[in-house]
């Protein structure tokens, strides 16, 4: 018996009987990764992502060079006029640990695909880590291990670069293992690690995935306060000195069972609210990262125009799209095939989706042998209320998902503050892979029961269960290649099915029929393995050996449809047209690029700025919303201001555009009136003396001018004014209004000033320029203005103004002047970075205070009688 004065685990864990060795789980899951990534791991190539090619490269070699010349961003001059490096995410997961030390170490290209790699590695140990808190055997762990890193919810999602949601999804088990520590032993230790993975979740720059993973946890923080005040009820009126009482039904003893110790149940709300501390304490940590972006999305952020300030009907709209629908519900937990996808690779991913979003570039399957393995986990056994726990939360994250299918999200979508910044709704589904995959550990625990007992009566049963799924999926997969499937299926839940999803359909359907059978298989081995082991046909290593080839082999044909490579020389080949302008670019004046080729949208390209050009356009999810309002641009659109009114690229300091011949053909006679001065001044040919791509040359504006006159206009007019072609930006600048505009105007000396801007350094965050004016004027950069830009003029402080909607203008008086324009950490940069210092020692301390107590622990354990001793 266990000396109960020495609380250090649960005495309720699943019997080993299997003796898996422990280095075999960080063996087999480094194979298993490296198995999935092999053609990545094992040559010089990029791991291929449809987001790193439209921005994902260009912004981690530009934070990478920064890195290794020892600086830290503020700014990225780069893209859509210049963004705010930390408070847009311009970085994305530029504080993000792992990914910090692997741009350190490698080149960014391949830093990108080894940090999805890596991660896959750490979601199967942290889920083997979480399943052995819950008393779960190493061998039902180690599937359950395995079942969760290869699963398609998760490494699919290398496809189209999410890899933030990848690091949550890794970091989910790893946070509820900390917060089961923490309620079943109440180590400060466990609270220590609670904040860090806060910290490192929020750090992944995914506040969405985070938002989800932080509700769920603190449901089952809360769910295991009400266990262990329950558990501590019955205890007192039992009797009982170990809280004995109250068992649950199905053999679950739930005092104990919990590893609750009885200093824990004496207080199980304190407990829990020294989690949310430790929980806000690990936010702090992240406040550097988390406070910038949280200021900037409510005014300045372009997603501002579809949350804050948008109408509740348009919100609602936004908040709801890129939700799941009927099709990926069947492909999440049975058929993958179902639903299709549209990566082109080949196979059932090549054009197949038919479902109700504009496309589908990843897959929400979660393993149908897991599936089966939590259902069989139902069959008796352990844990009864973490049962019950993880299939409604599983449950509920999977109707949410849903949208307005259900009443869920809706009812959500109402009451949980927050969730109108977000869309997106199918990213839940990671919550219920994960509950699936807990679920099956305790599965896999019961099969390996069976198998040791030779017999079970609950065994047939889920045996019968198995049996019928397979009956069920043997009947879909009639009826799919009948058609008698979709013509249900349209009739009932897709009746206005466009044409071009209905081709899609037709070219899905052998696939779905195949899905049907190979899952009619996977059941029917899930059954098969599990009678052979009761049977006395498999031993237990037998039995764990099958399951785990299944789950890898179920999920893994599915996730190895989403890993591809792409040869990086090829992606960022430097062409012609690139040399041109980089010659320009070191002889002239600053300017910009509006690149009108690439596979983004018009004008949405980043290619270029992977050499440092600095583009009008881009893409970018999370940009200045003035920037966007001045070009014209709705979303990932195209900038139809700059293609319409010529005064919009001249203020943005557009010297060329590049046009893409080969596509749209000859850019004269397009109607872009915005572009109809341009002159054509070098490109490129195909073979067959075709034009490819031409570079035409703009009238433009200085990137740094002066002027002597200008306008106080408010925002809601200060656009129209820009575009009027009776407007002359290159004499007149248009302020937005403050006190310190007026006052300003009113010192100007109008009229058109006499003088020259020179650039004496020109810097990521800082530039400096000598000016020289023969009256008092307004020094305009373009360069998109942001409350993080400071100025001086000959070292006094200067006011920075915004102008023409979004740039910046910084008074000056006649004479000579040196001018200096800065991004400074101040605001909530500062604020943040004081707070994840304060924070990081405090997490640091409680880790310190945890090992110290460790070890007084060990050696009271060594210095006490031994329970045979003691007599217990």
């Amino acid at each position: 018996m266990r000396n109960v004065a020495d609380p250090s685990g649960p005495l309720d864990r699943a019997p080993e009987h299997l003796a898996l060795p422990a280095w075999l789980p960080p063996v087999v899951y480094a194979v298993v990764t490296l198995v999935l990534f092999r053609a990545f791991a094992f040559s010089d190539a990029m791991l291929f992502g449809s987001d790193t090619q439209g921005l994902g490269y260009m912004a981690r070699a530009f934070y990478a060079e920064a890195l290794k010349s020892g600086d830290f961003p503020l700014w990225n001059p780069i893209i859509l006029g210049g963004t705010p490096f930390l408070e847009s995410l311009a970085g994305g997961d530029s504080l993000y640990p792992p990914s910090m030390l692997l741009l350190l170490l490698l080149e960014p290209y391949r830093a990108l695909g080894w940090k999805l790699a890596l991660h896959l590695w750490i979601a199967g140990m942290a889920m083997f880590g979480w399943s052995r808190a819950l008393g779960a055997s190493r061998a039902a762990s180690f599937v359950a291990g395995l079942g969760y890193m290869v699963a398609p919810f998760f490494v699919s999602l290398a496809w189209p670069a999410h890899d933030g949601k990848m690091f949550v999804i890794a970091l989910t088990p790893l946070l509820f293992w900390a917060v089961e520590s923490w309620f079943a032993r109440g180590r400060l230790g466990a609270l220590a690690g609670i904040g860090a993975v806060v910290a490192l979740a929020i750090l992944t720059t995914h506040f969405q995935m985070a938002y989800f993973l932080f509700g769920a946890v603190g449901a089952y923080a809360l769910f295991r306060a009400v266990q262990q005040m329950r558990l501590a009820k019955g205890a007192v009126e039992d009797g009982s000195p170990e809280g004995n009482g109250g068992a649950e039904p199905g053999g679950e003893a739930p005092t104990r069972t919990a590893g609750t110790p009885p200093r824990a149940m004496a207080s199980p709300w304190m407990r829990f609210a020294v989690f949310v501390g430790a929980s806000v304490v690990g936010a702090g940590a992240a406040g550097v990262q988390l406070l910038p972006a949280l200021d900037y999305i409510g005014d300045a952020s372009r997603r501002s125009q579809t949350t804050t300030q948008a109408t509740p009907e348009e919100n609602r709209a936004y908040a709801a799209s890129w939700g799941m629908h009927p099709e990926e519900a069947v492909s999440s937990l049975f058929v993958p095939e179902f639903a299709g996808a549209s990566t082109n690779e080949g196979s059932w991913t090549d054009g197949t989706y038919w479902g109700r979003n504009a496309f589908k570039l990843n897959s929400e399957y979660i393993g149908l042998a897991l599936l089966l393995l939590a259902i069989v986990g139902f069959f008796g056994g352990r844990r009864r209320g973490v049962r019950i726990f993880m299939a409604a939360m599983g449950g509920v994250a999977l109707l949410y998902t849903l949208q307005t299918w259900t009443p869920v999200w809706g009812l959500f979508y109402a009451l949980v503050p927050g969730l109108k910044l977000f869309r997106a709704p199918s990213m839940a589904i990671f919550l219920s892979g994960f509950a699936v995959a807990t679920l099956a550990a305790f599965g896999v625990d019961r099969a390996l029961s069976w198998t040791v007992a030779r017999r079970s009566d609950e065994g047939k049963n889920a045996g019968k269960v198995l049996v019928g799924a397979a009956v069920l999926l043997g009947l879909g997969m009639l009826a799919a290649q009948g058609g008698v499937l979709f013509d249900l299926w349209t009739a009932v839940f897709y009746g206005d099915m466009p044409p071009g999803k209905l081709q899609a359909l037709q070219a899905a359907t052998p696939f779905i029929a195949r899905g049907f059978l190979l899952a009619t298989l996977v059941a029917l081995a899930v059954g098969g393995i599990l009678h052979a082991g009761a049977k006395g046909w498999l031993q237990p290593s037998g039995v764990i050996g099958l399951l785990a080839v299944l789950v890898v082999f179920d999920g893994g044909r599915v996730s190895d449809r989403f890993l591809s490579t792409t040869d990086f020389d090829a992606f960022a080949v430097r062409g012609p047209v690139e040399d041109f302008l980089l010659e320009r670019q070191s002889a002239d004046e600053p300017f910009r690029v509006l690149d009108l080729g690439g596979a983004q949208a018009l004008g949405g390209d980043v290619r270029m700025g992977v050499w440092g050009l600095h583009l009008a356009g881009g893409h970018h999810p999370n940009d200045l919303r003035r920037y966007r309002e001045l070009t014209g641009m709705v979303g990932g659109g195209t900038p139809d201001n700059l293609f319409a009114y010529p005064n919009v690229s001249k203020v943005l300091n557009v010297r060329f555009a590049v046009w893409f011949a080969a596509r749209f053909g000859a850019m004269e006679g397009q109607g872009l009136t915005g572009l109809a001065e341009a002159e054509a001044v070098t490109g490129t040919r195909m073979q067959d003396g075709q034009p490819y791509e031409v570079v035409y040359e703009l009238p433009t504006l200085d990137r740094a001018r002066l002027v002597a006159a200008a306008e106080i206009v408010d925002d809601d007019a200060s656009v129209q004014r820009v575009i009027d072609p009776t407007f002359d930006p290159s004499t007149t600048a248009v302020l937005a209004p403050s006190d310190e505009s007026a006052a300003v105007v009113a010192g100007l000396g109008g009229g058109i000033p006499t003088g020259e801007v020179e650039w004496l350094e020109q810097g990521t965050d800082r530039s400096r320029l000598r000016v020289t004016s023969d009256r008092a004027a307004l020094l305009v950069v373009s360069e998109n203005w942001y409350p993080t830009w400071h100025a001086t003029v000959d070292g006094s402080d200067a006011p920075v103004l915004r102008a023409y909607h979004t740039l910046q203008a910084v008074p000056v008086p006649a004479g000579e002047h040196e001018v200096v324009l800065e991004v400074r950490t101040d605001g909530p940069v500062k604020t943040g970075l004081l707070l994840s210092g304060v924070c990081w020692l405090l997490l640091a301390g409680l880790a310190g205070a945890g090992r110290m107590g460790a070890g007084r622990r060990s050696s009271a354990s060594v210095d006490a009688p031994s329970d045979a001793a003691s007599g217990a």
